[in-house]
């Protein structure tokens, strides 16, 4: 059973707002001025560079079947350690991101489990599959390979009591790699990558939830193999 999820937006002037509310100060009308309370440091924004390796899909969910599990190319990468189930921020070792193989054709496609799931990739479980499509650079520059990660959190309820909201993450570290595309391709140019990560929600499929808010953060690393 696979069914669309929406997605939401959260625009700036709405989080400014509710900050606004949270924090016991008001936005002074037609401007960005504030009076908030005494506070011993300093804010400062940045913008931040443009991403563009990657694109959110679509996001579906699913039962996870056998077959599912057995055609997953791997685990998307490896998290640096921390409390169970591991909450690290970075992936760890030289080699720690999931390299995408070099595709030979235009368009090619891998699925990955996310690799700080609280409950495993389970079969007849509930699941999250986030599609992306990533750009696989050219073999040489001004299109290296990239590194990347994505962070997806999913608020839910299930159909039991006391019907509570619920919260999954799953978290994916990536090498975009570079293209090789197949003899007889006169102008080789970048390929495009369709990339699912499942993320366990811990419940029967029986038990079906219901997702309220589905939200992906996706950040460039420092260097392709490994974040940040």
């Amino acid at each position: 059973m696979v069914s669309s999820v929406p997605r939401r937006t959260v625009y700036a002037a709405t989080l400014m707002a509710i900050l606004a509310l949270a924090g016991g100060w008001t936005l002074a009308a037609g401007s960005g001025a504030h009076t908030g309370p005494a506070q011993a440091s300093s804010v400062v924004v940045t913008a931040p560079t443009d991403f563009r390796t990657a694109v959110v899909k679509d996001t579906q969910m699913l039962t996870v079947s056998q077959a599912l599990i057995l055609g997953l190319t791997g685990s998307a990468g490896k998290q640096a350690t921390g409390p169970s189930p591991g909450n690290g921020l970075n992936s760890t070792g030289s080699t720690a991101n999931a390299l995408l193989a070099a595709c030979p054709a235009i368009y090619c496609s891998a699925n990955y489990s996310a690799v700080d799931m609280t409950n495993a990739l389970t079969q007849a479980d509930s699941a999250l599959q986030v599609m992306l499509n990533v750009t696989q650079g050219l073999p040489a520059t001004p299109s290296p390979a990239v590194g990347f990660d994505v962070q997806v959190e999913i608020i839910y309820t299930v159909a039991s009591a006391p019907l509570t909201n619920v919260y999954a993450f799953g978290t994916g570290y990536f090498d975009s790699g570079v293209n090789s595309l197949a003899s007889g391709v006169t102008t080789p140019g970048p390929t495009f990558y369709a990339l699912a990560l499942y993320v366990d929600l811990g419940t029967p499929a029986t038990n079906l939830p219901s997702i309220a808010d589905v939200v992906v953060t996706m950040n460039q690393c420092l260097v392709a193999t490994v974040c940040p």
